[in-house]
């Protein structure tokens, strides 16, 4: 399976809140990188229970409302840019942002995701410590 079709299967297992598939697709010290500097994300989160904390602080600190649009997904047998939209709402803050994923895979298993941001001030002030707008 080529890291485009790892990509699919992962976010799926997400959307299905399928802990299991997910957590066997993430290699146990894999790395998801998150950009900015002052957000309450930003940084590097090291490990699979780290990245699930990750992932779990983002539903937390929005009530669930996170979600994301897919625009594209291309990639080889072990590199996925996964293209899409991140929409939010948080307090009286809104989130809309075109974000790129890069996630590589090793022997079918997520080892590093590196997010870039169209406009790295929105985000870090949407994920500051404050969800006041």
């Amino acid at each position: 399976m080529n890291a485009a079709a790892l990509t699919e299967k992962l976010f799926d297992a997400f959307a299905r809140r399928d802990a299991a598939t997910a957590s066997a697709m993430i290699a146990e010290d894999a790395v998801w990188r998150f950009p900015g500097k002052r957000g309450a994300l930003a940084g590097d989160h090291r490990g699979r229970e780290a990245i699930f904390a990750f992932l779990f602080k983002v539903m937390e600190m929005t009530g669930g409302t996170f979600h994301s649009e897919r625009v594209a997904l291309v990639g080889d047998e072990t590199c996925a840019f996964l293209h899409f939209i991140g929409r939010a709402q948080r307090g009286a803050k809104q989130l809309e942002n075109p974000t790129c994923l890069m996630l590589v895979f090793g022997g079918g298993k997520l080892t590093e995701a590196r997010e870039w941001v169209w406009d790295l001030d929105h985000v870090e002030d949407f994920w500051s410590q404050s969800g006041e707008g």
